[in-house]
């Protein structure tokens, strides 16, 4: 589930980070300022400018990227609808009412508006993985690697259409082909971080050591990456090997303190694996005090104190948790089982 949800999330980035690509950076260095502050500082400049040259569609494209980045699709939208009025032929603008109907949801409008931006440019292969992204997110699987394969044909040498072919075939189950995929995006990119990464999903989830490898790849270019780090602590976990899974959640929490995750798998090693309560405790504890609602981490705690013999202070744990979490079954269990303690 949590890695499902990973995908879609890289799948959203990279989208949005083609919009950002293509926006004008007109940002000044010489004086410190929030990115909000500066977003609106260089909208009311792009303002100024349209008042006095209310035919140039590149302004209206520059200004609506900055409210998108922003946060304003509305008033991106309206842009965009005046840039393409201008200029109805430029493909790049269609592209940008993509990003803006994308960020508003509009999953429909934004594969029609790629399409009429691929007839205007047949080749514009940023539109075609634009179009393999939303067909995936939509699992349409063979239009998503029809797409794909079409801007591979364009520019034989971009591992990005192999890495979404991995995707593709990885949601739908395909991992043979997805494997062949990132292979192939990494051979293309000696450095392909996400194609690692996605490597090790795939074999983390078979129970193969291999796994271990690509995390480690994925982490020499990315050293600070907390998703390979939790990934790799996951995979040595779940194989029992408890001592590499500390040292690597260990390392997690020296780049990212409150990852209440690696915190969590900690206190459940401590609980499952070392039957050390009172340290399990602790990081349950730590985990609750930044996610207070984190119903796992708290029933975990309460059977900690089941286990020391605290079962007063357990069965209000327990109480507790279904407070948070109606009909947690593990929580009525508990309290069933100490019923008469």
């Amino acid at each position: 589930m949590l890695k499902d949800s990973l995908k879609l999330l890289i799948l959203l980035l990279l989208f949005a980070a083609t919009a950002c690509n293509r926006q004008q950076d007109s940002k000044k260095d010489s004086e410190p300022m929030s990115v909000a502050d500066s977003l609106i500082a260089d909208i009311e400049a792009l303002t100024l400018r349209i008042q006095s040259d209310s035919a140039n569609a590149d302004l209206f494209q520059s200004r609506a990227l900055g409210y998108l980045e922003l946060g304003k699709p509305n008033q991106a939208m309206r842009d965009m609808l005046v840039a393409i009025q201008l200029d109805s032929d430029n493909a790049d603008y269609l592209l940008t009412l993509a990003d803006i109907y994308l960020s508003m949801g509009l999953l429909d409008n934004c594969a029609e508006t790629l399409n009429r931006a691929l007839e205007i440019d047949p080749e514009n292969t940023e539109g075609m993985l634009k179009l393999a992204e939303i067909h995936l997110i939509l699992k349409k699987y063979r239009e998503a690697i029809e797409a794909a394969d079409k801007a591979i044909a364009l520019e034989k040498t971009n591992p990005l259409p192999h890495l979404m072919k991995g995707y593709t075939y990885a949601e739908a189950g395909d991992t043979l082909n997805a494997i062949k995929s990132y292979l192939e995006a990494i051979s293309l990119n000696q450095n392909y971080y996400e194609a690692y990464l996605q490597l090790g999903f795939i074999y983390s989830t078979k129970g193969n050591q291999l796994a271990i490898d690509y995390f480690n790849n994925a982490l020499n270019i990315n050293p600070e990456s907390t998703e390979a780090l939790y990934s790799l602590g996951m995979f040595y976990q779940e194989a029992g090997d408890t001592d590499n899974a500390i040292e690597t959640y260990n390392k997690l929490l020296l780049i990212e303190p409150d990852n209440i995750y690696a915190k969590y798998n900690l206190g459940y090693i401590n609980l499952v694996y070392f039957n050390d309560f009172e340290q399990a405790m602790q990081f349950f504890d730590e985990v609750l005090r930044i996610n207070p609602n984190y119903y796992e981490a708290l029933y975990n705690k309460g059977y900690c104190l089941e286990l020391m013999g605290e079962y007063s202070a357990a069965r209000d744990i327990y109480s507790e948790v279904l407070e948070i979490q109606t009909n947690y079954q593990k929580a009525i269990e508990g309290l069933n089982r100490i019923y008469d303690k």
